[in-house]
């Protein structure tokens, strides 16, 4: 696991090291004192190289510290498994019947997966997300959901 840890380290600290190369051209400020095209990166790209270093002492703290292998067959990281399934599904199902639908759908799902039973609960739960979401974004911020590809 080691391995895998210091090549997860060194690829993030590479890739914001890339961002900060490839945006130098870009105006952190614009003329009016508003965040510019490279502000964004930029941070994106510090916090890349942050967490690379951490991922090294958090390996340089393990070499100090003895644990045994990580079982990758128990029920706790099957079922992160099926999750990671479903988040692919929802992922799919999302752009051929959109943000409201397939949210609806989704977020019982993952509910369910996580140990809620009550069905009034579920459901419930997903329209008042679902409808927090669709206000923040379509009336607050006047940002569109994605919508079903039939629909455009």
């Amino acid at each position: 696991m080691r391995k895998q840890n210091i090549v997860v380290g060194t690829v993030s600290i590479l890739f914001g090291a890339g961002i900060i190369l490839l945006s130098r051209d870009m105006n952190m400020y614009d003329e009016n004192g508003i965040l510019g095209e490279r502000f964004w990166p930029y941070c994106l790209a510090w916090l890349f190289i942050i967490l690379g270093v951490l991922q090294y002492i958090e390996v340089y703290k393990q070499r100090l510290i003895d644990n045994p292998p990580a079982d990758l067959s128990s029920a706790p990281v099957r079922q992160a498994y099926w999750m990671t399934g479903v988040l692919v599904i929802y992922a799919v199902v999302l752009s051929y019947a959109g943000f409201i639908i397939s949210s609806l759908i989704f977020i019982p799902i993952i509910m369910r997966m996580m140990g809620e039973k009550r069905l009034s609960f579920l459901c419930l739960v997903a329209v008042l997300m679902v409808a927090c979401i669709y206000v923040a974004f379509n009336i607050i911020f006047n940002s569109p959901l994605p919508e079903s590809i039939f629909s455009e």
